[in-house]
């Protein structure tokens, strides 16, 4: 049990962040279970970085607010590879062609980017550096990091309970693999856990709010994917990420 809980950590890390694992790992129903349960760790170690370097260019230079957000903002790419913001990208491209669900689906596998690929990137990065540049004076760093996890948690509730739009990918594949019950008796330990620490360090309404965000936008975007895409895949879970972490950054907002 403990070897498939490591060997599903690797997988995570291996598919989910730019952190390389040289290792050939089994992808079978105990391993893909484990790394979408173990996927918030990620997060964890995406957050866990923004803060510390918040905490660092903040409080020990004099480096301004702008400069720190794109910092940040570049160090939380650069640990994903951009693998989120290419799905992004090709979401964009996809749902403003207007085609059918089959024809988005093509666009959506296309390599290259196209016009409203590239302005919904140019949105998404200039959005979450200036987000970030407002909220570096004033924002709780445990709220700051408790971000990226939110967003993990509820990609992998997505993963697991969305219906594909296509039936091969990697999407699909590990989407037949999932053990739901297992995933989700992790998935709402994490929910406590993360709710339990974001109540204590910054308060109830912080809490809630992320709460109530996180599922409202994750039932509403698996209907949106229901409705343009027939499921979802790869880019759609990638494009959830980027915009997960952009919502409830800007909710921060609120809360300075």
């Amino acid at each position: 049990m403990a070897n498939r809980t490591f060997e599903g950590l690797l997988l995570a890390f291996q598919f989910f962040s730019s952190i390389p694992v040289h290792k050939e790992i089994a992808m079978k129903k105990p391993q893909v279970t484990a790394m979408y349960s173990l996927l918030p760790v990620i997060g964890l170690v995406m957050g866990g970085a923004a803060s510390a370097t918040a905490w660092l260019l903040r409080d020990a230079t004099d480096i301004g607010p702008l400069l720190i957000a794109f910092v940040i903002a570049s160090s939380l790419w650069a640990m994903t590879g951009g693998l989120h913001l290419d799905g992004l990208a090709d979401t964009g491209d996809a749902y403003f062609s207007y085609r059918s669900k089959a024809r988005r689906l093509e666009i959506m596998g296309d390599p290259r980017i196209g016009a409203f690929g590239a302005m919904v990137l140019i949105f998404a990065i200039v959005g979450k550096i200036i987000v970030f540049a407002e909220l570096i004076p004033y924002v709780s760093l445990i709220a700051l990091a408790a971000v990226p996890v939110v967003s993990r948690i509820g990609l992998s509730v997505l993963s697991a309970t969305a219906k594909p739009a296509k039936t091969e990918g990697l999407a699909a594949y590990f989407q037949r693999l999932i053990d739901r019950r297992r995933l989700m008796s992790a998935l709402s330990a994490w929910s406590l856990l993360v709710l339990a620490i974001v109540f204590t360090f910054c308060g109830w309404a912080v809490a809630l709010a992320f709460l109530i965000a996180a599922i409202i936008a994750t039932i509403g975007y698996k209907k949106w994917c229901d409705k343009n895409f027939g499921g979802v895949t790869g880019d759609l879970l990638g494009a959830y990420a980027e915009g997960m972490e952009l919502l409830l950054w800007g909710m921060l907002l609120f809360f300075v």
